[in-house]
């Protein structure tokens, strides 16, 4: 799994697509991108359609949850 952290708007699609297609290089199937905004077209756009149809996984996860999400996927290890 690889995560990455952005705290900005400008250009995110852009850098999820650059994230995503980094990740997939390297080997991940999952990537989770750290994003303290809510914006929904994120999660259901051209980009996460694009990483899925590479095989990835994409999930976007606020800054509040990432501890939480980080242990419970290190418990189903």
């Amino acid at each position: 799994m690889a995560i990455e952290f952005e705290n900005s708007y400008k250009w995110i699609k852009q850098r999820i697509l650059y994230n995503g297609i980094k990740a997939h290089r390297a080997g991940f199937k999952h990537l989770w991108v750290v994003y303290p905004f809510r914006n929904e077209p994120l999660r259901n756009g051209w980009v996460s359609n694009y990483l899925k149809e590479l095989g990835m996984n994409l999930e976007i996860v606020s800054p509040e949850e990432i501890e939480e999400r980080v242990r419970k996927f290190l418990e189903s290890l």
